[in-house]
């Protein structure tokens, strides 16, 4: 779902206009001729997905820990999973003079209007974890979500084998730069081995309940050993993914995740999870407020700032720390 500029974006656009002098009168902010402001002045706004998700609460707590260390005053929102939510807490938090945003979008377009109107207000915009697509951004801080599905796709192609067979994607918030990059990722590795064909591609939310709901629909269309994997973009789906394949008896279907949470490192151990992709939301947070400072400081960010990521398989999962 990308989402369009609907009649109720272009209201919120319109409003954003009207209130480009938000920093206050006599204010020259970045963007508008004068120097930016030095860093112990500013005020940041952020605007996350979601706050009932422990990965973004993770990101939320590096974005705090950061700014309070480098002596910066921070208000974080949460954009309850809205689209016209977020768009809204853009246009309050320059109206409350934020000098500076980081934004991490439900949806890679749907917050292209509120990038436009900060940047019209002379309002920096980083993008975290999640890309924007359009306005200017200063910089996108996170992982390269590709590389993600890479991995995944390997880690899949080792498991199954030669002989490969039958795999279901299930895929997170639709239109949203993390599920389409690693499906791109996943996809350029399948590609390359016929043998591994997708039986089936849902769209779950990064939600464990839709999870839950999208595999249960899902064993009862296919036979006990018609599928040979379960890949996931989310912990969070891959979970309950497990747990249901597991009740229904099939065996030996390995499950993949992504984002390293505590429960998944718990589920490769035990087995119940063949892999997840560890990627740390609290890095990424602190990394985005790291390079927003630097920046009211006049340094100029790289365009892309990327936090790695790791296969994490029984293996190697002793010797890294969960991601949240």
């Amino acid at each position: 779902m990308r989402t369009a500029r609907t009649p109720v974006h272009c209201l919120m656009l319109a409003v954003f206009l009207g209130a480009a002098g938000c920093g206050g009168p006599g204010d020259s902010g970045p963007g508008r001729g004068g120097a930016p402001p030095s860093a112990a002045s500013a005020r940041i706004g952020a605007v996350l997905p979601m706050f009932s998700h422990p990965f973004f609460l993770a990101q939320k707590k590096g974005l705090e820990d950061k700014a309070k260390e480098l002596g910066l005053e921070i208000d974080v929102r949460d954009g309850q999973d809205d689209d016209v939510k977020q768009i809204g807490q853009v246009e309050t938090l320059i109206n409350l003079g934020c000098k500076a945003l980081i934004l991490c979008p439900r949806d890679e377009d749907a917050l292209v209007p509120a990038v436009e109107a900060a940047n019209r207000a002379g309002v920096p915009v980083i993008a975290l974890n999640r890309r924007i697509n359009g306005g200017t951004v200063l910089s996108y801080v996170g992982a390269d979500d590709s590389e993600g599905g890479i991995l995944q796709g390997e880690g899949v192609v080792q498991a199954l084998g030669a002989e490969g067979g039958k795999i279901i994607y299930l895929e997170g918030t639709e239109g949203s730069s993390p599920q389409r990059k690693r499906s791109e990722g996943l996809m350029a590795i399948l590609k390359t081995h016929p043998e591994v064909v997708i039986a089936d591609r849902r769209f779950a939310g990064f939600q464990e309940d839709r999870a839950k709901g999208v595999m249960t629909d899902l064993v009862r269309r296919f036979s006990p050993g018609e599928i040979r994997a379960v890949v996931a973009q989310s912990d969070e789906m891959a979970l309950p993914a497990a747990e249901v394949i597991r009740s229904e008896g099939w065996k030996d279907v390995p499950v993949f995740g992504f984002d390293g949470s505590h429960t998944a490192f718990e589920a490769v151990k035990d087995g119940r999870l063949r892999a997840t992709v560890l990627q740390d939301p609290y890095e990424q947070g602190a990394k985005a407020m790291e390079t927003l400072a630097a920046h009211l400081k006049g340094h100029k960010p790289d365009p892309e700032v990327i936090t790695p990521l790791r296969l994490i398989t029984k293996a190697n999962v002793d010797r890294f720390k969960p991601a949240y």
